[in-house]
């Protein structure tokens, strides 16, 4: 943008430059010319007509250097504030106008920079709005490669998170309280995937689809690891905002939490005028039937595949113990407590959608 404007001061100097140089170089041509004329009539006797029409060359050329000047002033004035206004823009300030109605192309130039701040705002402001509905990650990937409908086929980690009797909540209260019980829970929700380095790929109703590794492919055990620390995240920041809905009249809510990693297709969904950027696949559709799980096992908000554990850094794996169902039941408070983070190992289990046991671990709560 620097670079931009002092090559915009160089071409305004320019013109200012060559309209002062023809405004004086012009008046001394015709001054030349009436020298000329007078000194051929002085050679050829006329004495006295010589001596007026140098006088008149020299009033002539005052006059109209003296023009010149005046408007070489004005010329430099009004691309002065040209220039200052497009310092002003390129500190990010569009509400800047330049007041110029003459018809000469100045003018018409001082029009079209009007014009030309107007669509610069109102880029800006359909790109903060584009950055409110689509992760910034995303609208730089897509703003750099384009547009492909066809997706990518990626290794990414999925956490889907819902909550837990939503439709009880509905029923009692009107749809303003509602509105803002959403909000508030989608923000929290976004906040930490975001901090996390996951991106939000569908809000559907109570539920919300995040994923970890895309559109910038990322190792697994990133991914996995990532998508793993933003749940346990999760789980503190919806203890955090029930106890604020409680103290607003709100109802305290409880989430379950399903991560999986796997291929999936990653791109934009939906047609040319209006899309989505999310992801598909059989991973997607394995965390959505692992938080489903976490209805049935009371005392687990989360719930991962095998898959995740195995993809995990070494660094966090060896910090989390690993216990059989049974191992953990017979376990007291004390050494419970000994793990801030378990994995309790269910085996195989079955799963909707899934031709055969799938084995998973959960997290206590």
């Amino acid at each position: 943008m620097t670079s931009k404007l002092s090559k915009q001061k160089h071409i305004f100097s320019r013109l200012s430059n060559v309209g002062l140089r023809f405004r004086i170089i012009f008046p001394f041509i015709i001054l030349i010319a009436l020298l000329i004329l007078a000194l051929v009539s002085f050679s050829t006797g006329g004495r006295h007509f010589s001596v007026e029409l140098l006088l008149i060359s020299v009033v002539a050329m005052l006059a109209v250097v003296g023009l010149g000047l005046l408007l070489a002033r004005q010329i430099n004035q009004r691309i002065h504030e040209i220039i200052v206004a497009a310092e002003q823009v390129a500190q990010g300030d569009f509400s800047v106008r330049i007041e110029d109605h003459h018809k000469d192309q100045i003018g018409h130039f001082a029009r079209v920079f009007n014009q030309m701040i107007i669509n610069l705002d109102h880029l800006y402001r359909s790109r903060d709005l584009l950055s409110r509905t689509m992760s910034p990650t995303v609208r730089k990937s897509l703003i750099e490669k384009g547009l492909d409908f066809r997706g990518l086929t990626q290794e990414v980690s999925i956490l889907f998170i819902d909550i837990r009797g939503f439709m009880r909540i509905t029923e009692g209260y009107d749809t303003e309280r509602l509105i803002f019980f959403l909000n508030d829970y989608y923000t929290t929700i976004a906040n930490q995937v975001h901090i996390s380095g996951g991106i939000i790929g569908k809000y559907g109703g109570d539920s919300i689809l995040a994923f970890f590794g895309a559109p910038d492919p990322e190792p697994p055990e990133k991914s996995a690891t990532a998508a793993l620390l933003a749940a346990l995240a999760l789980q503190e920041a919806i203890e955090k905002l029930s106890r604020r809905w409680t103290i607003l009249g709100l109802p305290p809510i409880q989430v379950g939490i399903g991560i999986s990693i796997g291929p999936v297709v990653a791109g934009p969904i939906g047609s040319e005028e209006q899309f989505e950027y999310t992801v598909i696949g059989d991973a997607v559709n394995l965390a959505s039937r692992l938080q489903n799980l976490t209805r049935n096992m009371a005392g687990y908000s989360i719930i991962i595949s095998s898959e995740v554990h195995d993809a995990l850094e070494t660094k966090i794996k060896n910090q989390i113990q690993v216990v059989g169902l049974r191992q953990f039941e017979t376990m007291d408070k004390k050494q419970r407590a000994k793990s801030l983070i378990q994995f309790v190992d269910f085996g195989d289990v079955l799963v909707k959608g899934k031709k055969g046991p799938v084995r998973v671990y959960g997290i206590p709560d």
